[in-house]
């Protein structure tokens, strides 16, 4: 008789996502009306030193910003920083994640042995892209900062932007 076998949740936490304002939404007619609400709240007399107004500022801009723009409650989606990965990396991570879904999917405990293999290998793979397309994705944008166009300031971003693809 064959023993059956269960997988259970390795980790269960629980997962408290901080509240955090829709910045993003700042344009067009939210932001006609958040700086509408942001003045005529400022108007109010300012009194105490620079901490106190310091205070009383950030806590009326966070205040306009939360009824104006909202506020997203879940999980963040994607990956923090992920703007400079190149395509050589976006292979290997997909690689990598790929072999680990076929490694969870695996219920055959010898054939498991082996798509373990493949995931660490994978993994190591993508561990030692990571650095390198890091490095070469910052020396494009430091080699660009050294032009003409790069001393210019923020009015050449699309420029900057290019360099990176």
């Amino acid at each position: 008789m064959e023993d059956i076998g269960f997988r259970k949740k390795l980790i269960e936490r629980v997962r408290n996502f901080r509240p955090r304002i829709r910045w993003g939404t700042l344009k067009d007619d939210n932001l006609s009306l958040f700086k509408y609400k942001l003045v005529s709240l400022t108007l109010v007399q300012l009194d105490g030193d620079s901490n106190q107004i310091w205070e009383t500022l950030a806590t009326k801009i966070t205040q306009v910003a939360k009824e104006t723009l909202g506020v997203i409650t879940g999980k963040e989606s994607g990956h923090k920083e992920s703007w400079w990965w190149n395509k050589i990396l976006q292979d290997e991570i997909r690689d990598k994640q790929g072999s680990f879904r076929e490694l969870m999917r695996c219920t055959d405990v010898r054939e498991r042995v082996g798509l373990r293999e493949v995931y660490k290998r994978a993994k190591k793979e993508a561990k030692k892209a990571m650095p390198e397309a890091k490095n070469t994705t910052y020396k494009r944008i430091y080699e660009g900062l050294k032009t003409k166009e790069g001393e210019q300031g923020a009015g050449h971003q699309v420029e900057m932007a290019n360099l990176l693809l």
